[in-house]
């Protein structure tokens, strides 16, 4: 596998996508404590080379987009104290990098790695009510304004990802905006770009620089959200 100059990170190995298969089928304490080692030296350690090399590259290119310190990288452990989905592993892993590396600001780049199911986003999820009802207004106020940031985005080769969770009518106090070219997006509570990876692009180190790469593509989008 190739390495990357920007550090540490050369691609997960195939044994771990293995590992996160058998963990989908041995969803279990018992399976998991007798390879805890394999999972903290196979996935857990290039996880967080991954996420140190993307924020070095991110700092590299001038996008305020940072490691949190104290989270590098989700923990595999669930929450299932309220869920009925009782197994205690999460069957990916996944990192995410906020604006500026604070843990609550709005904004950044998540890296989601599954066999067969990879992906990377760069975007705002789900925003707050205070920063989604900014975004609206700005919107309703300077329709031209966010249609720049469009096609801006169209320009860099991405375009906002549909969202199934979207609203079926216009949210309450934009009614009248139905029939703007833009109406779509008042239903949005989420606004990101995504780009889909194989199970050979997670295991090349090379998947630091796609990963800065989107986020250089979605630049319009991010100074946006984060002047709002």
């Amino acid at each position: 596998m190739p390495t990357t100059a920007s550090g540490t990170f050369s691609g997960f190995s195939p044994a771990a996508l293995r590992f996160l298969r058998d963990l989908k089928k041995n969803n279990e304490r018992a399976w998991f404590r007798t390879r805890k080692d394999f999972y903290e030296r196979e996935l857990l350690a290039p996880l967080q080379a991954l996420t140190a090399d993307i924020a070095r590259a991110l700092r590299k290119a001038k996008i305020p987009i940072d490691v949190d310190p104290s989270r590098v990288g989700f923990r595999i452990y669930r929450d299932v104290r309220f869920s009925p989905d009782k197994s205690p592993y999460k069957t990916n892993l996944g990192t995410y990098l906020p604006h500026n590396g604070m843990r609550e600001a709005s904004g950044g780049l998540y890296v989601h790695v599954a066999p067969k199911a990879s992906f990377i986003v760069v975007g705002f999820y789900q925003l707050d009510r205070p920063l989604l009802q900014r975004w609206r207004e700005s919107m309703a106020n300077e329709p031209e304004r966010f249609q720049g940031v469009l096609r801006g985005l169209e320009k860099t080769g991405v375009s906002l990802s549909d969202q199934e969770d979207a609203l079926k009518r216009m949210p309450r106090g934009f009614e009248s905006h139905a029939d703007s070219p833009i109406a779509r997006y008042f239903r949005m509570s989420s606004f990101m770009v995504n780009d889909g990876l194989s199970d050979d692009d997670v295991m090349d180190g090379s998947l630091i620089d796609r990963s800065v790469a989107l986020a250089k593509a979605a630049k319009p989008l991010l100074q946006f959200g984060w002047s709002l």
